[in-house]
């Protein structure tokens, strides 16, 4: 494409993306050696449809959003594999990516569970990310793809394109200007970091059909039309960096904790225990964010395939703002009203807002100062012994509930539960 050029690509050092390939899926498989080189799949919650699939289910005409329950009675699916989402071992794993990634260089940004940019030298950037990605797969057992760009966004072309060619890295510093332009060119702009559907649509309508349209698009246009982000990932495209490793373009707005219901509930009795569980999870990543909040929202539906479908909704301002664990459980209890007995319900949640850094108010009470103790201290106890170890009312109970979320597929907490250990022989 000869209208494409690096723009200031050497300003800055390189960079690469390095992305966990199929992230549940090959947890599965170090936790299971006999699923490498089979169909496997991992389900959404209540083993809904597929999440997660293989390069094995891919080719057998697996697409992402199928329902599991279709799925399983295909006969030329027979050998396929489905696990429930193990959320604990997902976690885990990401965990010890993340800190390997960390050992290799002194500069990465986590960017998602499974996925860093890494700062590398100027010097042999493509041989420090083979000896990462060596390094990932040593430590944890788990394969990745990896871009190299000068740029964020050129990067993270250069993984998606390493994925489509099933290469473990493409290093786009060493390609001339044309062939990063061809490469841009067969990229749809719906396939750029961060470009939705209704961008699309709108970009469509000024002739921007690819990336490279996006790289060679007016910047100020961009800007003015829709947003600094867009004219930031246009300007990256065309190899200027905008968006340096640890750059974080904007707080966080809200936390939220929602969920379908593994079994419908229809009365207050058992919803009151729903939405307790679900406000201590949103309080505990609150607090792990180090944030407080100054607006509840909570809500309850049926479901929308039924005759009647009852949505509820209520909001509690939380003043002062606050994420003490016991003051958002008891600010859910609002919406039970509103709940029509008998009714089967069968999603629930809790949206925290007006988020503010803790600390920022000093505590007064002595009830306040008690009730913060009592959070840090369950914190504590349920770090060294799991979650189910300790909570607040019906959340403290070990043994499962009935409206629990449905995992039946589910894999062995295998680096995460004593009891369930893996076995080395």
């Amino acid at each position: 494409m000869a209208d494409y050029t690096w723009g200031t690509a050497n300003s800055w050092p390189p960079l690469a993306l390095v992305d966990v390939r199929s992230m549940f899926v090959s947890v599965e498989r170090v936790l299971d050696p006999t699923l490498r080189d089979r169909a496997v799949i991992v389900l959404s919650n209540n083993d809904g449809c597929a999440v997660a699939r293989s390069d094995e289910a891919k080719a057998l005409g697996v697409q992402m959003g199928d329902p599991w329950f279709k799925l399983r009675d295909k006969p030329h699916l027979a050998d396929l594999v489905a696990k429930s989402s193990n959320y604990e071992e997902y976690g885990a794993f990401s965990s010890r990516f993340h800190e390997t990634v960390a050992t290799i260089s002194a500069t990465t940004e986590t960017y998602s569970v499974d996925e860093a940019f890494v700062g590398l030298p100027r010097t042999a950037p493509a041989a420090a990310t083979s000896t990462l990605q060596a390094r990932v797969h040593q430590w944890t057992g788990l394969p990745t793809a990896a871009g190299i760009g000068p740029t964020k966004t050129l990067a993270k072309v250069a993984q998606r394109h390493a994925k489509a060619i099933r290469q473990p890295l493409v290093d786009l510093t060493t390609w001339s200007s044309n062939d990063v332009g061809d490469l841009l060119a067969a990229t749809p702009v719906s396939e750029v970091w961060g470009i939705g559907s209704r961008l699309t649509a709108g970009l469509a309508g000024l002739g921007i059909h690819t990336a490279a349209d996006l790289a060679l698009a007016d910047a100020g246009v961009l800007r003015r039309r829709w947003s600094v982000v867009l004219e930031r990932t246009a300007r990256e495209l065309a190899g200027v960096p905008c968006m340096p490793v640890g750059f974080t373009p904007k707080d966080r707005q809200q936390v939220m904790y929602s969920r379908m219901l593994g079994a419908t509930v229809s009365t207050s009795a058992e919803m009151r225990s729903v939405l307790a569980q679900y406000a201590a999870a949103a309080a505990r990543r609150l607090r792990a964010h180090g944030l407080e909040a100054a607006l509840m929202q909570v809500w309850i539906s049926s479901s929308r395939f039924r005759d009647q479908v009852d949505h509820h909704s209520h909001a509690v301002a939380l003043d002062p703002p606050t994420s003490d664990p016991l003051a958002l459980v008891e600010a859910t209890r609002g919406v039970l009203a509103k709940m029509r007995e008998g009714h089967p319900y069968n999603r629930a949640g809790v949206m925290l807002t007006g988020l503010s850094p803790a600390g920022a108010r000093p505590l007064l009470w002595a009830s306040e100062n008690r009730r913060s103790a009592l959070a840090c201290t369950v914190e504590e106890i349920s770090d060294r012994f799991g979650r189910q170890a300790i909570g607040y009312g019906p959340t403290g109970f070990r043994h499962r509930q009935r409206w629990d979320m449905r995992r039946e597929l589910l894999s062995p907490a295998a680096t995460t539960r004593w009891d369930q250990l893996l076995t080395v022989r």
